[in-house]
């Protein structure tokens, strides 16, 4: 067998096993199926030139020009939906190439059609049958140039350089393949390029089939690398069985060459096939887990198609518990200032309700340094390698493991699996299986993952657009404001005027009072007047931009002073107030009055909430945030109320404007103040149960210059006023 049958012998193998690996690999398609089409042809191609140069069959060379003349059609079908969705260009030119190749295929079955036995070389039967055939091979070769042009003309249309760099390998290969066979045809002595031509076109359809597994550019490095790595292993294969053939003492029934072929064969059918393999068995033998992976992957797609946040949580939960073997699963979600995590709902066994970071450091901090799932089983692997220790302490890394599972414990999870956003953790989702011991596979974790991706990027998504809401929200009060207090005021300062013309005060020389219901009903106008221009007033304040100047603030000093001035009304209430000051407290970057502004504010909320008494604490300390949201040193106020307390709803709502739970309140005291402490480059955030009373955060920047407070004395650390 000459190496011209050879190659050519290899090239119709490979292109039989592209194509099954790309039917193996994706879903039926159009361009999977013309890309079938287009290699079959070429492997009628391939195996008629190998069986005619192995036998001397003229069917063979027959059957070769019969795919010679459909080659441009098979062609154009798929390049021209390869390279473009609407393949306008291509169909140009294939009503052409349906006339042609219908024509030469009649020819070529048809009694006209040329002896292609040996005959004389001078006689008109050869010169006849020489030029029939160089008919044909001149049409396919031109169908394949047109190929290669439709590939120049997309190449020019895209805009994207990594595209551009694909269409400019799959022409240079294009060109190459059918430059060498065409060469190698041509009498002279280039007749060699023939089997370079098998073999480029063999590596050009591996490289075709790829860029549709793949559903994008497979960089030239990447390729070539795995085609190096194809190609040695496959010579590998075939010289163990050479050389275990030869120490055997006998001859190989096939050729090395043979061995080799089949190596390639076996690579590039080894991983579709293997993944076929493997779904068919996870299917038949392992159900139940197959079913789970299907599952999360249905949940995956399902969540992607979420936009609200809480329909995304919902289904988040649901799904596990209700269809998969899961008995408890959770969601948190990152608090404001990223200090704590929040319980947002479960399913199962309830958790804990918030999960801070200085109280779980272990668990954040394995999880901050390498963001992954924290498994239970793994934990639980690592205590029982450590082994007890005898009157002894355990090493830090089983007492650690150990923090972590205790958290764990309390979560009520197996696993639990981050939310990462592009800077942070913003949330976790826990789930937790009380069937079986080892739950989680790695192939299970993948997917789990994969969700927990899914869902950050809905979570990062819903408050991208909870903050263009709220800006186009303030734009448009901005806008309305300077209207609103022209309409509001002029008839409020007409109504005041007329009810304070009719008080007796209000007509001197009148000798006829008003009754007692009237002078009571004309307070109440006036009374009422003043509370409406008040809250236009701070309608105002809310939606008016303004500068703020900032300077290092003695925290304690103001908090102090903000005390003084409600000192009276918590004397009255029957309200105790505690403070407990950190002394030396560094100074915070802030402004003095807008910090006592918003001080008095939650002070006189917490007087309001407790009508019949009760205690009022606040508190101030430093802290260095680890957080995966803030990070840096920061100034704390903390003011704790024993009231009522607020419901998850109303904890959500408390900083909307307009929003109260007042019966005469405003609802922008809290706005205001919010909008306050952003400017100054803080957080003022809530937290608060039903009927467990209500504690206002303030977080404010430490300043540069971190000057301490030094009146704050040991009463104020921890006393009573």
């Amino acid at each position: 067998m000459t190496i011209g049958a050879q190659s050519g012998l290899l090239a119709a193998i490979v292109s039989v096993a592209v194509v099954l690996s790309v039917l193996l690999r994706t879903r039926r398609g159009v361009v999977t199926a013309l890309f079938t089409a287009f290699s079959a042809n070429l492997f009628i191609h391939f195996i008629s030139a190998f069986l005619g140069d192995l036998s001397g069959d003229p069917l063979w060379a027959r059957t070769d020009l019969i795919s010679a003349s459909l080659l441009p059609v098979t062609a154009l079908l798929f390049f021209g939906r390869f390279l473009w969705r609407e393949p306008l260009m291509a169909n140009r030119y294939l009503r052409g190439t349906y006339v042609s190749s219908a024509l030469l295929l009649v020819f070529l079955i048809s009694p006209w059609s040329p002896p292609l036995e040996a005959v004389d070389a001078y006689t008109p039967q050869a010169t006849y049958s020489l030029v029939s055939t160089s008919v044909v091979i001149a049409y396919a070769f031109a169908g394949l140039y047109l190929c290669a042009w439709l590939v120049w003309g997309r190449l020019q249309e895209l805009e994207s350089r990594r595209e551009r760099t694909r269409l400019r390998y799959l022409l240079v290969l294009h060109l190459l393949a059918v430059s060498f066979v065409l060469l190698g045809m041509l009498p002279g002595p280039l007749g060699f390029l023939r089997t370079w031509g098998d073999l480029v076109s063999a590596f050009y359809l591996y490289f075709v089939s790829q860029s549709l597994l793949k559903h994008r550019l497979l960089d030239m490095q990447e390729l070539l690398g795995r085609t190096l790595v194809l190609t040695g292993v496959a010579l590998l294969l075939a010289t163990v069985f050479g050389l275990l053939v030869i120490l055997a003492g006998a001859s190989p029934e096939v050729s090395l060459f043979h061995t080799f072929v089949a190596s390639i064969v076996i690579m590039i059918l080894f991983e579709p096939l293997r993944d076929k393999l493997e779904g068919s068995a996870g299917r038949l033998f392992f159900r139940e887990r197959f079913e789970m992976r299907r599952k999360l992957e249905e949940l995956r797609r399902e969540i992607a198609n979420i936009i609200s946040l809480d329909r995304m949580t919902k289904v988040l939960l649901d799904s596990p518990y209700d269809s998969l073997r899961i008995s408890h699963t959770s969601l948190y979600l990152v608090e404001p200032g990223g200090a704590s995590y929040r319980l947002v709902d479960h399913r199962g066994a309830p958790p804990i309700d918030h999960l801070d970071l200085a109280s779980h450091r272990s668990f954040f901090e394995g999880m901050k340094r390498k963001p992954t799932v924290v498994l239970s089983e793994t934990l639980e692997r690592q205590l029982a390698e450590e082994g007890a220790p005898i009157n002894s302490e355990p090493s830090p890394k089983a007492r650690r493991a150990r923090q972590i599972l205790d958290t764990l414990q309390a979560l009520q999870a197996g696993i639990c699996i981050p939310l990462l956003g592009q800077d942070e953790i913003l949330g976790l989702w826990c789930l937790h299986d009380e069937s079986a011991i080892e739950s989680y596979s790695a192939d299970d974790i993948a997917l789990l993952m994969a969700v927990g991706e899914q869902a950050a990027i809905n979570i990062e998504n819903s408050r991208l657009f909870e903050k263009v809401r709220e800006r186009d929200r303030l734009a448009v009060l901005g806008e309305m404001a300077a209207g609103l207090a022209h309409e509001i005021r002029n008839p409020l300062g007409a109504i005041k005027g007329a009810a304070q013309y009719l008080e007796p005060t209000g007509r001197p020389g009148d000798a006829s009072p008003p009754d007692d219901d009237a002078a009571e009903f004309l307070q109440i106008i006036i009374e009422e007047v003043d509370r409406l221009n008040r809250v236009v007033n701070q309608f105002l304040d809310y939606a008016r931009p303004f500068q703020v100047t900032l300077t290092p603030t003695q925290v304690n000093r103001v908090v102090n002073q903000s005390l003084r001035l409600i000192e009276t009304e918590c004397e009255q209430a029957g309200i105790q107030v505690e403070t407990v000051l950190e002394q030396e407290l560094q100074a915070a970057q802030a402004n003095d009055e807008l910090l006592t502004q918003v001080l008095l504010n939650l002070l006189r909320n917490a007087v309001e909430a407790m009508p019949e008494g009760g205690s009022l604490q606040v508190s101030t300390h430093s802290r260095h945030s680890t957080g995966f949201q803030t990070s840096g040193k920061h100034v704390v106020i903390e003011v704790k109320d024993t009231g009522p307390g607020l419901d998850d709803e109303a904890a959500r709502k408390v900083f909307l404007p307009f929003f109260t739970t007042k019966a005469r309140g405003t609802g922008l005291g809290l706005a205001i103040s919010q909008r306050i402490v952003q400017q100054q480059g803080g957080e003022l955030r809530l937290r608060s149960r039903s009927g467990e009373g209500a504690t206002f955060i303030i977080e404010l920047p430490m300043a540069e210059t971190g000057l301490p407070v030094a009146e704050a004395h040991g009463s104020e650390q921890a006393g009573e006023t």
